[in-house]
């Protein structure tokens, strides 16, 4: 049974798990829209994560406790509906190239891997949308191949372009905008991930599923990217 705790005056912390396990992020989700469904007039805001479901409530409406009780009848309810929400896998296209790739070329030089083999690598399997981070368009995405693994850069960037597709360690990930950040950067989409977009703000969701679509550099400009 997972583990709830109070996590400030009107939110609690539903734990699922303590470490990162494949297994957990579509069961957080699909408890997550079964409490939407369920106990959509109390509930303010959810935010999944690796091994939690944040989840906020109106105070006005339900206390702590009778809120507690309802969540863990539903907690009940799920334990036998785990697959009951169907995942979706989102196909993202990318441009592997130097010009892009802010850090492909060291990459392949520290793993000595020529770029057709990176390219295969990173690009021949589905990742799974672990958690969303500081916009609702960022997903981590695990689990990377351990041949391409690498730390986060020892000093950010101040500008990493929208688009861009990096590496952390053991996850992928896109940069819906320009921002700073230190991941080490392979490649870039032409897809307009940004919020600029509003259907962007579903785009990714917890328990989904990620394909990266190799494309030419030809492909890429012809499709509105930018160099």
């Amino acid at each position: 049974m997972p583990n709830i705790v109070s996590a400030g005056e009107n939110s609690i912390l539903i734990y699922f798990g303590d470490k990162i396990d494949a297994s957990l992020p579509k069961n957080i989700a699909n408890f997550a829209n079964q409490l939407k469904n369920e106990m959509g007039g109390v509930v303010i805001n959810l935010i999944p994560s690796y091994t939690s479901l944040h989840v906020s409530y109106d105070l006005n409406v339900i206390d702590y406790q009778d809120f507690v009780n309802q969540v863990e009848q539903c907690l009940k309810q799920n334990q036998n509906t785990a697959s009951a929400l169907e995942s979706k896998t989102i196909r993202i296209p990318v441009y592997y190239g130097l010009e892009v790739g802010l850090d492909l070329e060291r990459l392949l030089q520290e793993k000595n891997l020529d770029l057709d083999a990176f390219i295969n690598v990173h690009s021949s399997k589905e990742y799974l949308v672990y958690a969303i981070g500081f916009s609702p368009v960022f997903a981590f995405l695990g689990e990377v191949d351990e041949r391409i693994q690498l730390p986060r850069l020892n000093t950010p960037r101040i500008k990493i372009p929208a688009g861009s597709v990096g590496i952390a360690e053991s996850q992928t990930a896109i940069y819906p905008s320009d921002s700073s950040g230190g991941w080490n950067i392979v490649g870039r989409t032409p897809i307009d991930l940004s919020l600029n977009n509003l259907e962007n703000i579903d785009k990714f969701n917890v328990g989904n599923q990620v394909k990266f679509d190799p494309i030419s550099r030809d492909e890429y400009l012809s499709s509105g990217g930018k160099l």
